[in-house]
């Protein structure tokens, strides 16, 4: 089934957040995170509304961290692999403590998990560590602003920073599409556990494996790419985290493509 789109130019970035819903499927891989980074009116909010209604995100126009411990950590329990934050900068513009709070646990429940928490006088406990992957749109000015306390606390070191602009002829092409004039908005339908990949601005959906989690073998020559490509792009730091969100992306690839060499079920 395909279904028209009426972006722009963002084809790839649509395929990449694709695949990164794809790795909450992948098994034994945390589900991949990643911030957009872009100037506003570049579209990211429209780029995360594509997947706004599949049944294995939480769409967050804001939030807190006693809603993550009380209605998200629950529903990840039930199969949630994503947060999809379309305006990051809403959730931060509460008071400081409620913003610290909030980012501690979105800390938590990209990495290590929730299992025992105590919040507020309360405690709460979940059989398993709860995780699932945080998908955020934020603008350029409101994460420079921020970005060496992230990397402080840790934020940025558990997702991938995917920043973007447009050149000037894709900015001529969106306005001769303005001027011409918008085509009806698509209204995507709940999809169950279907993602979406796009083809010359056509979106496809994608079924994939729901219940258990597929297992993806990465080939060994792969694998030794994904290594140097992680060490490469991390000369300060251990690079651990990001050789495992590479790794994660490579076989949300496989399930993307359904490639048989790479992964079995």
């Amino acid at each position: 089934m395909k279904v028209p789109t009426r972006l722009i130019e963002v084809d790839d970035l649509i395929k990449l957040v694709n695949l990164a819903l794809l790795t909450g499927r992948v098994k034994n891989a945390k589900p991949f995170s990643m911030l957009l980074i872009a100037d506003t009116e570049t579209g990211k909010t429209q780029i995360l509304e594509v997947f706004m209604n599949l049944k294995s995100i939480i769409w967050a126009n804001d939030l807190s961290a006693k809603i993550i411990v009380d209605v998200v950590a629950p529903l990840v329990e039930k199969g949630v692999t994503h947060i999809l934050i379309p305006d990051l900068l809403k959730i931060l513009s509460h008071q400081k403590v409620v913003v610290k709070n909030t980012i501690t646990m979105l800390n938590s429940l990209m990495e290590e998990g929730l299992k025992s928490v105590m919040f507020y006088g309360t405690q709460k406990e979940f059989k398993q560590p709860v995780r699932c992957g945080v998908i955020a749109a934020i603008t350029r000015p409101a994460f420079r602003a921020r970005e060496q306390y992230w990397k402080d606390i840790g934020f940025v070191g558990r997702c991938m920073l995917v920043s973007f602009s447009y050149s000037d002829a894709t900015k001529l092409k969106i306005h001769e599409h303005i001027r011409k004039g918008f085509p009806a908005k698509t209204r995507f339908m709940n999809f169950d556990s279907r993602l979406i990949s796009s083809k010359s601005s056509i979106l496809t959906l994608v079924e994939i494996t729901t219940g258990r989690p597929t297992r993806v073998e990465i080939q060994a020559k792969i694998a030794r790419r994904v290594q140097d490509l992680a060490v490469a792009k991390t000369p300060f730091s251990t690079g651990f985290r990001i050789h495992k969100q590479l790794r994660a992306l490579v076989q949300a690839h496989a399930l993307y493509r359904g490639d048989t060499n790479f992964h079995q079920i």
